[in-house]
């Protein structure tokens, strides 16, 4: 009985044994499944991310291809060069796993701004009338490299115009790439367009595959209009005005400049720290944000006084500035002269500006003061200056002209093509109109000047007037003006070929390009009564004794004026040349 009762015991503690392990496997099968199934589903989860994430790496670097193909598109119409070197970037990279590493690396969109990049330098003041520049010996050795063959400085290329720059005034506020709104709507949409293309083409998942994502890209910038070309034009020109607090244009006079400087004339300089409502920034809206600086003679520096209270006081010193009655050569420093932009410039090559067609001249209040209205031939003032001094014209432009030692001030207003706001006037036939006067009506310039505004008498002419046209004053320069009487005045007797020992060539180019004359004089015995004499007989001028004209050497410009009253640049009917200072050589004059 009692080995029954042992049995019976075990058999029922091994049945709850078994019971316990069938019950511990069955829970242990099902915790099995369902942590398969969570790990199948946490799997999917990652996965899904990674894709999502991977998607989104790769439309950012979509994004960012096209807008970087666009914007490069719009630089090489312009004829723009990056010249960032190693640090800047590569138009040939166009591979989308390297743009999505960029994207990666940065949470912003753009992980550098893809304008072309110049060089950065410090401005200092240069004499010039015209739009030329200074820059350093190491940019010709940069531009005359291997790594840029198709920059050449001095324009013997095809077309003949020498190279451009953009010298622009950074803007320190300028933090990333878009800052424009135009900028900022033209990736926008490039972003919706992106996205829609992918949705449009996941229904063909083998279409997809069989196509690279830089066929995509190719196929998606392949796909485009006229209007969508000049919205990125608009959209580049509106994130210039945000890179920069004021920017113009100009070419190179020489390169000549310290290595980190760049020479600016008068004129740049005052286009960039005095803009106006028809410069490239628009509205002047950086004007009070320019910083700026005069340049100081480093010899004169060493012994400027100094406040010993406030060593850092320079406004309180006066800075040294050069003489009047120095030469004043194109390139060569004007210390002190002007002010110039104490912030980094960044000049920029363009090699391809284009020509000039049409361009619109605004005179200035002073310039209308000055008697503008009443010039009888307005193209032979804009022949003179405009042609000899210029080679690039930027709207807010202030060509400075001059007609018989009276200045005249005109705006660049408005140029043609007017895409990019900058034309070439080199080796180009330029139709020249005048308009409106500065922040005037047409009705107020009729009442000042009391006759009708030159721009109307434009207005109805089916053209303009090309500067290369000939004058209507040049080809009446033989007729004499009414009430004008002429004298008689005997020339000394010219010099025999042999002589040559105090013997001036004196060569006159009157108004206009059919009127020029040559003659020998001794600078020892023939006056300044004899040289506007012959200058009269060749522009036909008129000489009554005092002259109503005056005659101007070019580079470095200066003027000679016969009056019997004295005052600047004005010498005496009995003067001889060599006293006037005139010497023995050649010597061209032209009339104004």
């Amino acid at each position: 009985m009692m080995d029954f009762d042992l049995a019976a015991d075990r058999l029922q503690k091994d049945q709850q044994s078994a019971l316990a392990r069938s019950r511990a496997q069955r829970a242990a099968r099902t915790a099995s499944s369902k942590a398969k199934r969570d790990a199948a589903a946490a799997r999917a989860d990652v996965e899904r991310r990674l894709k999502e994430k991977q998607l989104e790496v790769e439309r950012k670097a979509r994004v960012v291809n096209r807008v970087t193909n666009g914007i490069n598109g719009v630089e090489k119409a312009l004829g723009v060069v990056d010249v960032s070197g190693a640090s800047g970037k590569d138009d040939n990279d166009s591979s989308l796993t390297s743009l999505a590493r960029r994207s990666t690396a940065s949470s912003d969109l753009f992980e550098r701004n893809p304008m072309a990049t110049g060089w950065k330098l410090n401005a200092t003041s240069i004499y010039g009338e015209g739009d030329k520049i200074a820059l350093p010996p190491s940019i010709l050795e940069t531009l005359t490299s291997s790594s840029y063959p198709d920059l050449d400085p001095w324009g013997s290329g095809q077309s003949g115009r020498p190279l451009a720059f953009r010298v622009g005034v950074l803007n320190p506020d300028y933090a990333e790439f878009p800052s424009s709104q135009k900028m900022k709507a033209v990736v926008a949409k490039m972003k919706e367009g992106t996205i829609a293309l992918e949705s449009s083409k996941s229904s063909d998942l083998d279409d997809s595959h069989e196509q690279s994502p830089q066929d995509h890209d190719t196929e998606d910038m392949d796909v485009s209009d006229d209007e969508a070309e000049a919205s990125l034009r608009d959209a580049y020109l509106d994130e210039l005005s945000h890179r920069y607090l004021a920017y113009t244009h100009g070419t190179v006079v020489e390169f000549t400049q310290e290595d980190g400087c760049v020479g600016l004339p008068e004129p740049i300089a005052q286009a960039l720290l005095n803009p106006n409502t028809y410069s490239m920034v628009g509205n002047g809206r950086h004007k009070n944000k320019i910083p700026t600086k005069r340049t100081v003679d480093p010899a004169s520096a060493v012994n400027m006084p100094t406040d010993i209270d406030n060593p850092m006081d320079t406004e309180s010193t006066q800075v040294p500035v050069d003489s009047d009655d120095g030469e004043k050569t194109p390139g060569h420093p004007a210390y002190g002269k002007f002010d110039v932009p104490a912030g980094p410039i960044e000049i920029t090559p363009i090699k391809s500006l284009p020509p000039g067609t049409d361009c619109t001249f605004t005179p200035t209040a002073s310039s209308i003061q000055n008697g503008f209205y009443n010039l009888k031939d307005v193209k032979l003032v804009l022949e003179q200056s405009l042609m000899r001094t210029r080679a690039t014209l930027s709207r807010g432009d202030v060509i400075r002209t001059w007609r018989r030692g009276v200045s005249f001030d005109l705006i660049v207003s408005k140029v043609s093509p007017g895409d990019y706001g900058v034309v070439s006037c080199v080796n180009t036939d330029l139709n020249v109109d005048i308009g409106p006067p500065e922040g005037m009506e047409s009705e107020d310039a009729e009442i000042r000047t009391g006759e009708k505004p030159l721009h109307e008498y434009k207005a109805n002419e089916t053209t303009g007037r090309t500067l290369s046209e000939p004058s209507e004053r040049t080809n009446q320069s033989n007729c004499p003006p009414s009430g004008v009487i002429y004298k008689s005045i005997e020339l000394p007797p010219e010099p025999t070929d042999d002589e040559s020992t105090g013997v001036c060539v004196v060569q006159i180019r009157g108004i206009g390009s059919n009127s020029s004359g040559r003659r020998r004089f001794r600078v020892t015995t023939a006056t300044m009564k004899d040289l506007f004499a012959f200058a009269s007989h060749v522009g036909g001028e008129g000489f009554d004794g005092v002259s109503a004209f005056c005659l101007v050497t070019r580079f470095p410009r200066k003027v000679y004026r016969l009056s019997s009253s004295g005052g600047k640049d004005c010498y005496q009917a009995d003067d001889t040349l060599e006293s006037a200072g005139i010497a023995e050589g050649q010597v061209l004059f032209m009339i104004e």
